[in-house]
């Protein structure tokens, strides 16, 4: 049996890691450190984090790997992705770095900067053995009350800013901060009691000055939990978030003072211009004369229930659709008008800003009443529909597909009657470049045997 390139270098690190269990240049293995990625560029799809040639995860922006151990020795450390244009076996390496495990310290690697000049962090900390503290709890019968908290800074545009950790509701006038960090800096875990906290972000010593404050959350007893500020990434209206992260992948906390958006898209073909109201104030409409494919600006609105009536344009006496609509604070959503004249539908949809610097995303919106459902080809432009399955089968009036990645280049667009390749819209070609994101919205057209498609370039809003 003959071994490829690549699995001859996995057995040869499976073989160093084996010796290096018995002795080793460093002068024997005395223990295991930590190590974990995170992955802070935020224009840039999954990276595969490695020690030596072996994975330790494939890591989306703003997620950590799982923490696996390590035997106090010297390894290379290094970020990979695969580009457009990389060879599945043969992927783009971003940055690497070599360091020398120590058995007592737990590492976070830190993917930073971006595509074009990547950088890498490193955290280090004392790695705390908590189950040896409730061992020893358990021994003597009494309890362990406390946990732990670390901090770091990985958003490039905001600053130095103070950190404070307290019981919900404290002002930070009245506090001191739990941190104070800059781009690229990380605070080593502080001891604290366990309990429910708010976490509040301030420019350095400026405690007036909001940035940031989160809902209360929990810290758990005999837990180590990291705080990690981090661009936001086009996700939410924020400009940062907070990644908060324990021995499970994590989660985030959500800025309680985030503004909600909305945008309006009419795509009811034959239905005359419409003005939307907030609720019963018809002082002045939220959105006046919306014509017939257009899309509007973004429009501040509180989190929280919206409640929307849709008249024609100048005529408040006829109410030609009404709802409640919930929106989350920080969100970005977009209200679609559709059906046919004088019945007409609203939906509502959450979506996201961000972008990959190495491809372009895609969104569709099917509002044909006409053809309640349609098969939709997104393809290359020397591609024959005939020989290939829908890119998305069987579409339905009112539903859609949230974004999807394509490689930028020019690509054709063709709907047909769902189950057939009889094309009622198309070949529309569309040009796809990366860092962009689009949205499709299927729509009637004066053909009453076809469709036709409006598309918008979504990255500016």
């Amino acid at each position: 049996m003959f071994l490829s390139f690549r699995q001859y270098w996995v057995l040869l690190l499976s073989v160093f890691l084996l010796a290096a269990c018995v002795d080793s240049n460093n002068g024997g293995v005395t223990g295991q450190g930590s190590i974990r990625g995170l992955h802070a560029i935020p224009d840039l799809g999954a990276a595969t984090f490695l020690i030596e040639d072996t994975s330790l995860g494939l890591i989306s922006f703003k997620e950590v790997s799982g923490i696996s151990s390590f035997d106090d020795l010297e390894y290379d450390f290094r970020y990979e992705i695969l580009l457009p244009d990389d060879d599945i076996d043969n992927p783009t390496e971003l940055i690497e770095r070599t360091l020398k495990v120590d058995s007592e310290r737990e590492y976070t690697f830190v993917l930073a900067g971006s595509l074009e000049s990547p950088s890498m962090f490193l955290w280090e900390q004392f790695g705390r053995d908590w189950q040896d503290e409730l061992d020893d709890a358990e021994d003597n019968d009494t309890e362990v009350t406390v946990m732990e908290v670390s901090f770091g800074h990985v958003t490039n545009e905001l600053g130095e800013v103070d950190l404070y950790l307290e019981a919900p509701g404290t002002s930070p006038l009245s506090a001191t901060p739990a941190a104070t960090l800059g781009y690229s800096e990380f605070q080593e875990a502080t001891e604290l009691v366990a309990d429910s906290y708010q976490l509040v972000i301030t420019p350095r010593n400026e405690p007036e000055t909001i940035l940031f404050a989160s809902d209360a959350f929990v810290l758990s007893a005999a837990t180590s939990t990291l705080i990690t500020l981090i661009d936001d990434g086009g996700f939410s209206t924020s400009p940062f978030t907070v990644r908060i992260t324990g021995t499970s992948l994590g989660s985030e906390l959500v800025d309680i003072n985030a503004t909600a958006v909305t945008s309006a898209v009419h795509a009811a073909f034959g239905t005359d211009a419409i003005d939307v109201f907030d609720g019963n104030d018809f002082s002045s409409a939220l959105i006046p004369g919306l014509s017939f494919s257009q899309r509007t600006a973004d429009i501040e609105v509180d989190d929280g229930e919206l409640p929307l009536i849709v008249t024609p344009a100048g005529n408040q006496g006829v109410f030609l659709s009404q709802g409640n609509y919930n929106f989350a604070a920080g969100s970005f959503n977009r209200f679609y008008f559709l059906g046919l004249p004088g019945e007409l539908q609203t939906i509502v949809r959450q979506y996201d800003r961000a972008t990959l610097a190495t491809h372009a995303r895609v969104q569709l919106v099917q509002a044909s009443v006409r053809f309640q459902t349609i098969d939709v080809y997104l393809v290359e432009s020397d591609v024959d529909i005939s020989l290939i399955d829908p890119t998305f089968s069987r579409v339905l009036y009112g539903s859609g597909f949230d974004y999807i990645i394509r490689e930028p280049e020019d690509y054709l667009l063709v709907l047909t009657e769902p189950g057939t390749k009889n094309i009622i819209g198309g070949p529309i070609e569309i040009q796809l470049d990366a860092s962009r994101n689009y949205s499709i919205v299927i729509v009637d057209q004066p053909d009453i045997t076809a469709v036709d498609a409006i598309i918008y370039d979504e990255t500016d809003g």
